[in-house]
């Protein structure tokens, strides 16, 4: 989940997989050759992306991309003031969709989150036909403490277990590599062994300082892999021992933020981390969007209204 920054050029090692990207496709038979000017617009072409007649129509428009990464289980009734028309997509790094979710009117997006049979089985159990939109793949598989997938067997559980679920009307968001330098070669190595996978949208999380540095991040991630880009999880937090930006900053970044995410067609969504009480009496970090009473602090009433 938290994890630093960084970039390699891979740009011409991406053209020598096995497998490369049409229309959300991965197809090894076009392996050795680069996308052609055709296949580059289709797969960024987001009116295809959103295509699906259970989506909501208001996903991945402009005012509409802010999704809530929910932590509080099935039956807190705070959900309820974390749904405006800008606030479309929920998600809960998991199965599990809270009660009012449907009733509010948000898009459930349920994820297998890694590769445990106890995980799996839920997952086979409750992804049933519209019951969600969008299939989120696995939890920062390149953290030895998320869900710690090898890219070959990540790319035989999706085969397995998620790819199937699209027969029943499902959109599919690629695995949420963390912002560490290895996620791009994981991403890659995921793609090249995930023969036949057919992939809707870049599911992405960042964790930094500063929007410029969350820009380079998403707009490298767009060249190289061209899917239209869900950001699951970001804050603008320092881990790596620097000191922390004030609360001053932290709004900042975020209408900053939002405002790219409006002008940028390809990001169609993006969860600030995330909407979980804090307990009874804690002192709040800057980046918190939830009091412990349940209300949005300042900064989730900012993500929700889409302020900036």
């Amino acid at each position: 989940m938290y994890a630093p920054c960084a970039f390699a050029d891979v740009r011409s090692a991406l053209l020598m997989m096995s497998a490369v990207v049409i229309g959300g496709q991965f197809d090894d038979a076009n392996a050795s050759a680069a996308p052609t000017a055709d296949q580059d617009r289709r797969r960024t072409d987001n009116d295809l992306a959103r295509n699906v007649s259970f989506i909501s129509p208001s996903f991945g428009q402009n005012g509409s991309k802010v999704c809530a990464a929910w932590g509080n289980g099935a039956t807190d009734p705070s959900l309820a003031d974390f749904k405006t028309p800008h606030v479309v997509g929920l998600c809960d790094w998991d199965v599990y969709k809270p009660d009012a979710a449907d009733q509010l009117g948000f898009d459930f997006w349920p994820m297998l989150w890694g590769g445990d049979q106890a995980r799996i089985s839920a997952f086979e159990s409750a992804v049933t036909a519209g019951f969600g939109t969008i299939i989120l793949g696995f939890n920062e598989p390149n953290e030895e403490g998320q869900s710690n997938l090898d890219p070959v067997e990540a790319a035989v559980l999706w085969q397995q277990y998620i790819e199937p679920k699209r027969s029943l009307g499902y959109k599919t968001c690629s695995p949420a590599v963390s912002a560490r330098p290895n996620g791009q070669q994981w991403m890659q190595q995921f793609l090249a062994a995930c023969s036949g996978c057919t992939i809707d949208y870049q599911c992405l999380h960042w964790y930094g300082i500063g929007v410029t540095n969350l820009q380079v991040y998403l707009e490298e991630y767009h060249d190289i892999f061209g899917l239209p880009i869900l950001l699951t999880e970001f804050a603008d937090e320092d881990f790596n021992g620097g000191t922390q930006p004030s609360l001053s900053d932290v709004i900042t970044f975020s209408q900053q933020a939002l405002e790219y995410f409006d002008n940028t067609d390809w990001i169609l969504a993006a969860c600030p981390f995330a909407v979980i009480r804090p307990p009874a009496g804690e002192s709040l970090p800057n980046t918190a969007i939830q009091n412990a009473d349940g209300t949005p602090t300042q900064l989730g009433t900012i993500f929700i209204n889409d302020e900036y």
